[in-house]
């Protein structure tokens, strides 16, 4: 479980901290309110825990800003004002519990295990499926009775899946619940840490109780069956509501291409309606368990669009089939799952049920879908929305790009084949305009045919799904995409071996605070015998140098305080929280504790040099400049 402590008191947050990682929470702490917000939007927690006196953004408004936002998590407030007026406004913001200062650690834990019941699978403390058992108080699990010896992160697995049982977790996912910012795992550690669970699971008699669900992620497979009937029934009768939603719509299409097999002469504007709806109806049809009626569908849609000189008897003979099929005057069968267990493998209606029902602790992304039928729209919000994508759709496509900036997506979805405008030209224009080139996009369409499919490619798409849409395939493409995507964006943030911002990213957060006109001190840590050590002794030792010292000064500095490697040897760290004279005394502690702990590196020396903006300089060219000169006067070996 992941845990936000907004604290402003170092000793408390410490305290807190301590006693939450020994219960294996991973816990990320922020030291004002405006800190805590950025953390609360950025991430997704299992629990906040917030001081009510807080600087910059006071508690209680921090509580009802998260709330504001729609966020579900828990939140306890912490105070030690001993005032009513205090709880009640605490409550009234959105607070779920309230803790006044001084308190009992063991009291702290008591509401935080509460807390983090409400709303999971077990209405008792211990969670229990089968014979496995997990006591959060005592952080032991068992069995058949008997203790299992799990590590610390085993456990925290565990108790994820167990609160969650039947949701697939992605890597990413998993990484955001169990890892804290300062810690953050490749995917095969990852992978390591399910393969270690999964092996001590099975020598107990849990045999395969972790499945690995084919391009998603992992979930527990334990205990699904107990609720299958029930969630299948549940996501049927959403199907059947949403047939009967759009029972008016299928009923116009159909009636069109009635009106078009019994026209003689067919009139062109009669003809391109027919298409469109022939069209149409083969990309939803499918989805309602009428695969028939989407393949007549495609048939009349290119029979109306190259004019084929089927008999008029053989054309209304079909559309008889499709009325048939289609049965309009009578309720959906439901008796298969919307998403059809011979075609998905793996996925099953009542993953997607359960996931629905704790959306709320699935990071969201946002999606924006562009296609003209609002069938296609629901269907995709219904599909997308209980794994953690808030789905924007339009219709109407001269909408776009108003409907693109207000949003600003993580990923788009586009139709080929729309009024107005044709899905491929958008997404070319897309390609050509600098501040969505690199947007990822992902084509519906009805069509297979390679030329299609080149059009898409050639367009600058990164990925395409054909209708009817298969639920699993269409979840495996785009969480693939995000999955790709949420790399990216770590990797164009951090260097790949300090762990520290990139020069990029760093630079932006440093001119930010100057624009805020915030006093800010500035240093340079520099290793000057960087290069002279990867000549002589290999690279691998001045990385692993480099590694230890965006380490040490990661546990040296705060989240508030910017922290950013730009190569070379050259550590840049940025603090408005303090002043200059304990900021170069914590330097000077670093550059100590490094001399310390170097590794056969007899030439190692650091160098670093302090400036403040705005004394030594407005720019940060200009104090990069006056911090490097600064440099030939500071010597540490």
């Amino acid at each position: 479980m992941r845990v936000l402590v907004v604290e402003d008191d170092l000793i408390v947050a410490d305290a807190i901290t301590r006693s939450l990682s020994e219960h294996h929470y991973s816990v990320d702490t922020a030291e004002d309110g405006a800190i805590g917000w950025e953390c609360a939007e950025s991430t997704t927690y299992d629990l906040i825990l917030i001081d009510v006196g807080l600087p910059k953004l006071d508690g209680i408004t921090l509580c009802q800003k998260i709330r504001d936002r729609g966020c579900g998590t828990p939140i306890l407030l912490m105070t030690a004002k001993d005032d009513s007026t205090y709880l009640i406004r605490g409550l009234d913001s959105g607070a779920d519990d309230y803790l006044a200062k001084p308190f009992d650690l063991k009291e702290l834990q008591a509401r935080v295990r509460a807390l983090l019941r409400r709303g999971t699978v077990a209405a008792s403390l211990v969670l229990t499926i089968g014979k496995l058992q997990l006591d959060p108080r005592s952080c032991q699990v068992t069995y058949a009775d008997k203790l299992l010896p799990l590590t610390p992160k085993e456990y925290s697995l565990l108790e994820l899946f167990l609160r969650h049982p039947s949701r697939v977790f992605s890597c990413g996912d998993i990484i955001e619940h169990l890892w804290t910012f300062d810690d953050p795992p490749q995917e095969e550690s990852v992978k390591s840490h399910i393969k270690g669970l999964r092996q001590k699971l099975k020598t107990a008699g849990a045999v395969n109780w972790i499945e690995n669900v084919y391009g998603l992620g992992y979930r527990l497979r334990e205990g699904i069956e107990t609720n299958q009937e029930q969630s299948t029934q549940s996501y049927d009768d959403q199907l059947a509501q949403l047939w009967e939603q759009y029972r008016g719509l299928m009923e116009e299409r159909f009636a069109v291409l009635q009106q078009a097999v019994h026209t003689d002469p067919l009139s062109s504007e009669l003809r391109s309606a027919a298409e469109s709806a022939a069209h149409k109806l083969a990309g939803v049809l499918g989805m309602f368990d009428r695969e028939e009626g989407t393949q007549i569908a495609r048939q009349l849609e290119k029979q109306f669009e190259e004019q084929a000189e089927l008999p008029d008897e053989a054309v209304r003979s079909l559309v008889q089939q499709l009325g048939d099929i289609l049965n309009l005057s009578a309720p959906v069968e439901t008796g298969k799952s919307f998403l059809d267990p011979s075609e998905i493998r793996d996925f099953d209606a009542e993953v997607l049920h359960n996931v629905r029902e704790s959306k709320q602790a699935l990071r969201s992304w946002t999606v924006l879908a562009v296609d003209d039928d609002p069938l296609i729209l629901d269907t995709l919000k219904q599909l997308l929305e209980p794994w953690g994508m808030c789905l924007t759709g339009i219709d109407n496509p001269l909408q776009f790009w108003t409907v693109l900036s207000a949003t600003n997506p993580d990923l788009l979805i586009l139709d080929v084949e729309m009024p107005q405008m044709n899905g491929v030209a958008l997404c070319q224009a897309i390609r050509a305009n600098p501040t969505w080139q690199s947007l990822p996009i992902v084509f519906l369409t009805a069509h297979q045919d390679t030329a299609t499919v080149q059009q898409i490619f050639a367009a600058g798409a990164d990925d395409y799904v054909v209708k009817p849409i298969v639920g699993q395939e269409l979840l495996s493409r785009l969480t693939q995409r995000l999955e790709r995507l949420r790399l990216l964006q770590t990797l164009s943030t951090k260097d790949s071996i300090t762990g520290l911002a990139n020069q990029f990213y760093s630079s932006q957060a440093i001119a930010a605070q100057f624009r805020n006109h915030q006093t800010t001190y500035l240093a340079i840590l520099y290793i000057p015998t960087l290069r002279q050590m990867n000549i002589e002794q290999g690279h691998g030792i001045g990385n692993q140098i480099l590694k230890q010292t965006g380490q040490c000064l990661q546990s040296s500095f705060s989240n508030s305080e910017i922290l950013g490697y730009w190569g070379n040897g050259e550590f840049i760290i940025a603090s408005s929280q303090t002043t200059k004279a304990m900021f170069q005394e914590r330097l000077s502690d670093v550059v100590a504790t490094l001399q310390r702990q170097r590794l056969e590196t007899p030439n190692l020396i650091y160098r670093f040099a302090v400036v403040d903006y705005p004394t030594d300089g407005l720019t940060l060219r200009s104090l990069y400049k006056t911090a490097s000169l600064g440099l030939e006067g500071s010597f540490h070996e």
